[in-house]
């Protein structure tokens, strides 16, 4: 076990179990974040390789329940199940994860019979990294300005920085009916580095970037015209 003992703010305590490819980015994701990470693997050389990343990194088997209530899984708020290939063991160790209190469990599915036995034995959340990949990748070819846009979680809603229409410039939000017109919302200006809030009598100029949000399908209609 390795344990680094970082000072910084932790906003949230999270195990993550399985360090391939998958659990590896979430781990380094999620420390950048400020996010306190507990790492446990069966391999000792993935281990290893968080050792410097993580504040915990443990060598360990996740379907062993007293081996995950010494790493800590008691004080986690979220435990992530990355394993990849082995589906009983990521079953198991979700089952254990929810008998010992963890809140929030989101397991990693191969397909579709596994993810409802995930969901049935506890996980709170299923997620599918590689066909939620390749869906993000096939939206990206089709409507390449989303490559400027967060989806919000839990929504359908996408938040982004562009450039504004040449029919926008020099007129101001309420001359344009922005809401009603494009059916989305600016939340900031962002001119020459400097962000502000915008009023109704805000003129959008030539070379501001303006944040919106608004649903998918709105979006695009006038953002890709």
């Amino acid at each position: 076990m390795k344990n680094n003992n970082k000072k910084r703010n932790h906003h949230s305590v999270i195990l993550i179990v399985g360090l391939g490819r998958f659990g590896q980015a979430l781990c380094k994701s999620l420390v950048e974040q400020g996010n306190q990470v507990i790492a446990v693997d069966r391999s000792r050389q993935l281990v290893e390789e968080m050792a410097d990343i993580v504040d915990i990194s443990v060598q360990a088997d996740a379907t062993d329940a007293e081996a995950l209530e010494k790493v800590g899984a008691k004080e986690a708020d979220v435990a992530v199940i990355a394993i990849g290939g082995n589906i009983e063991a990521s079953i198991l160790a979700t089952t254990i994860l929810k008998d010992l209190g963890v809140p929030e469990v989101v397991a990693r599915a191969q397909n579709n019979i596994h993810a409802r036995v995930l969901a049935r034995v506890g996980a709170t959340r299923v997620v599918f990294p590689e066909k939620d990949m390749g869906e993000r990748l096939a939206a990206l070819m089709m409507h390449p300005w989303m490559s400027h846009f967060a989806q919000l979680p839990g929504s359908h809603f996408y938040v982004g920085e562009i450039s504004p229409l040449p029919e926008m410039e020099g007129k101001t939000l309420a001359e344009l009916d922005f809401r009603t017109r494009y059916n989305a919302v600016v939340l900031h200006v962002n001119r020459s580095g400097e962000r502000f809030i915008p009023k109704a009598d805000t003129v959008i100029q030539d070379g501001d970037r303006i944040l919106v949000a608004g649903l998918k399908e709105d979006l695009e209609a006038w953002i890709e015209d």
